[in-house]
C-alpha cells in the first residue's frame, strides 16, 4: 500500500512536473507570441505613418507646383500688363528711343576715342622705337669717334717715336763722321771696309 501510494505520488508529481513544463511552454509561445504582434504592430504602424509622410509631401508638392503655377502666371499677366502699357505709352516709348540713340552714341564715342588712344600708343611705339635707333646709331658714332681719336692718338705716338728713332739715328750718324774727321785730322787710317752712315 505504501508502495502504491508512493508511485501514486511519484506520478503525480510527474504529472506535476509535466503540466508545469506545458504551462511554461505556453507562457513562452504566449509572449513569443505577444512579442511577434508587438513587433507586427510597430512595423505596421512605421508603415502607416511613412504612407501618411508619403500622402502630405505628395499634397505639399501639389500644393506646391500650384502655388508656383500661380505665381508664375500672375507675373507673366503682370509682364504683359507692363508691356502694353509701354507700347501704348508713346512718351515712354520716345523716352526709351532717346536712351538708346545716346547709349549708341556713347558707344560709339568710346570707341572712337579707344580707336585714337590705340593710334596714339601705336604712335607713341614707333616714336619710341624710332628713339632707340638713334640712339643706337649715336652711340655707334660715338663709340667709332673714339676708337678713331685712338688711332690718330696711336699714330702720333709712333710718328713721335720714329721723328726720336731717326733723331737719334741722325746724331750717331754725325758723331761717327766727327769721330772719323777727327781720326783723320790726326791722319790717322780708316780701318778699310768702313763706311759712313749717313741715314738713320
Amino acid at each position: 500500500m505504501t508502495e502504491l501510494r508512493s508511485v501514486a505520488a511519484a506520478d503525480r508529481f510527474r504529472v506535476f512536473q509535466e503540466n508545469l513544463r506545458v504551462r511554461d511552454q505556453q507562457r513562452a509561445e504566449v509572449q513569443r507570441t505577444q512579442v511577434q504582434n508587438f513587433d507586427t504592430q510597430r512595423r505596421q504602424q512605421e508603415l502607416i505613418e511613412s504612407d501618411v509622410r508619403l500622402v502630405e509631401q505628395r499634397i505639399q508638392d501639389r500644393r506646391d507646383i500650384i502655388e508656383s503655377e500661380r505665381a508664375l502666371k500672375d507675373q507673366l499677366r503682370d509682364q504683359q500688363r507692363t508691356l502694353d502699357r509701354i507700347a501704348n505709352d508713346v512718351g515712354f516709348v520716345r523716352r526709351r528711343d532717346n536712351i538708346e540713340i545716346e547709349l549708341n552714341s556713347s558707344r560709339d564715342a568710346r570707341e572712337l576715342d579707344e580707336n585714337l588712344l590705340l593710334r596714339d600708343i601705336a604712335g607713341d611705339r614707333n616714336a619710341a622705337a624710332e628713339l632707340r635707333t638713334i640712339d643706337q646709331r649715336n652711340e655707334d658714332l660715338r663709340q667709332a669717334l673714339l676708337d678713331r681719336e685712338a688711332r690718330v692718338v696711336e699714330r702720333r705716338i709712333q710718328d713721335r717715336n720714329n721723328a726720336i728713332q731717326q733723331e737719334i739715328a741722325l746724331q750717331r750718324s754725325v758723331e761717327r763722321i766727327r769721330a772719323e774727321s777727327r781720326s783723320a785730322a790726326t791722319g790717322a787710317e780708316r780701318p778699310r771696309g768702313g763706311i759712313v752712315d749717313v741715314s738713320g
